[in-house]
């Protein structure tokens, strides 16, 4: 039987990216400052050469880490289909929590490195930016929203900010609980709001 592929690519990783991925899990489990360069290697099964070969410091890994990751946007707007901002938020909150679990090493990462780092925190700012400018985007599409587009945008950064928070930083893993049904308050909330509590149907 043949073994499955990585589940982040569909062929066997180059050499840098076991690196970048082994420093990814590594930096998640015991933070940047604890990891060593040949911890690294070591694990990755490469000479610790190697690593300074396709990266000139640890700094530099861990950057790679942390920008080497798929933009938020084309996923959110391929999800929320839906007529409605209630459906359309429940599409997002879902697929958001899906990308987040999925990678949820890396986001641990941003979220503890932002704080002492500021490559690590512009690069966290865009990230939000960028899912937020997408939610809200999205949102202001559904067809009952009523809302100016300043309590869009507000909207938009609630839902982000609560989804990354519950879902990188408070929520355990194996949680069996869906996102939609821990956010349901939030997302009734916010349609009410959107939509002055009109309901559609779709």
């Amino acid at each position: 039987m043949t073994a499955p592929a990585h589940p982040r690519h569909a062929t066997r990783p180059s050499k840098r990216q076991l690196i970048i991925e082994t420093a990814e899990r590594l930096f998640a489990e015991h933070g940047y400052d604890a990891t060593s360069t040949a911890r690294i290697a070591t694990e990755a099964g490469v000479p610790s050469g190697l690593v300074f070969y396709h990266f000139a410091t640890k700094l530099d890994l861990l950057l790679a880490v942390v920008q080497e990751r798929p933009a938020p946007s084309e996923v959110l707007r391929s999800t929320a289909r839906g007529r409605t901002v209630r459906r359309r938020l429940r599409a997002i909150v879902a697929r958001m929590a899906e990308e987040l679990e999925h990678d949820r090493a890396a986001r641990i990462i941003v979220f503890r490195e932002a704080q002492g780092r500021p490559e690590i925190a512009s690069r966290a700012a865009e990230l939000f930016a960028e899912a937020t400018e997408t939610v809200a985007c999205v949102l202001a599409g559904a067809e009952d929203v009523v809302a100016d587009p300043a309590r869009v945008q507000a909207a938009a950064e609630l839902v982000v900010s609560r989804v990354f928070l519950d879902t990188v930083a408070l929520a355990p893993l194996g949680q069996a609980e869906t996102a939609t049904n821990r956010h349901a308050a939030m997302i009734d909330l916010i349609a009410e709001s959107l939509t002055d509590g009109v309901r559609a149907h779709g």
